[in-house]
């Protein structure tokens, strides 16, 4: 039994859209202060669907106030360096995006990640 494989999955019905991934790269202490690594931008294509409400409840259980929350499934790229620390955003969407959640298997071509916009973005 073949296990998931996401490759050739995508169709019309569900859409796909542009989204630019943020990653820093690199930080560290210089001189006892905190200097920013370098941000990598890399382009990808992903379909956005909305959080189911146990998602939701389960982001509020955090004591973070959490808006526009999704699953975001990406299509293409270098699946193995997106990292949970990344933040996205997509085009036609306001504001931009920090991951809560990843599960990313490059070797089935699989990456799913729920992230809600971050407060104050728009």
């Amino acid at each position: 039994m073949a296990g998931l494989d996401m490759s050739g999955h995508i169709d019309d019905t569900f859409q796909s859209t542009g989204a630019t991934r943020y990653s820093s790269v690199g930080g560290a202490y210089v001189n006892g202060r905190y200097v920013d690594g370098t941000e990598t931008v890399s382009p990808h294509k992903v379909n956005l669907q909305p959080a189911t409400i146990k998602q939701i409840e389960a982001l509020n259980q955090g004591g973070e106030r959490v808006v526009d929350v999704r699953n975001v499934y990406v299509n293409d790229g270098e699946l193995y360096k997106i990292s949970q620390a990344d933040e996205w955003v997509f085009v036609n969407v306001d504001g931009r995006f920090k991951c809560h959640s990843l599960d990313s298997r490059p070797w089935r071509n699989y990456c799913r990640a729920v992230v809600s916009r971050i407060d104050g973005s728009v």
